[in-house]
């Protein structure tokens, strides 16, 4: 439990100083949120569709007991984190997924019987070619 605390501290640590970096050089940094709810066996929202390349922030909150939330299979991203339980607090964990596809999240603390029904998915698409694009590929 410790070391997860630690990690979980040192992540947070992180993603403050890369916002704070990114403040001070200038850049706007224009994230969608996305509020996600643990509870009971389930993620609310269980879909996400993003398009590739989009920076979302998601919002992780518990409405009862600790909650993991694993990202499987993503391509150079790792994301394992704890939820805290009810009252404790929200999550917040920014994802940037490039390539088209659909990955699967989940929970990675047990947290009762039905554990293993809780999942979901990250529905990543590709981006809308910028006007232009197509023209030059045709050439």
């Amino acid at each position: 439990m410790v070391v997860l605390m630690q990690a979980l501290v040192m992540r947070t640590i992180t993603i403050g100083l890369a916002v704070l970096a990114s403040a001070a050089a200038g850049q706007q940094n224009e994230r969608r949120t996305i509020k996600i709810s643990a509870e009971r066996f389930a993620f609310t929202p269980s879909r996400i569709d993003v398009t590739a390349g989009e920076e979302v922030e998601l919002r992780l909150r518990s409405h009862d007991t600790s909650h993991g939330f694993r990202i499987i299979d993503a391509d150079n991203l790792t994301v394992n984190v704890a939820i805290p339980k009810r009252g404790k607090g929200e999550l917040t964990v920014p994802v940037c997924i490039d390539k088209p596809g659909t990955y699967r999240f989940e929970c990675s603390r047990m947290c009762g019987a039905g554990h293993d029904f809780m999942h979901g998915e990250i529905v990543v698409k590709e981006r809308a070619a910028k006007a232009g694009e197509n023209d030059r590929e045709r050439r």
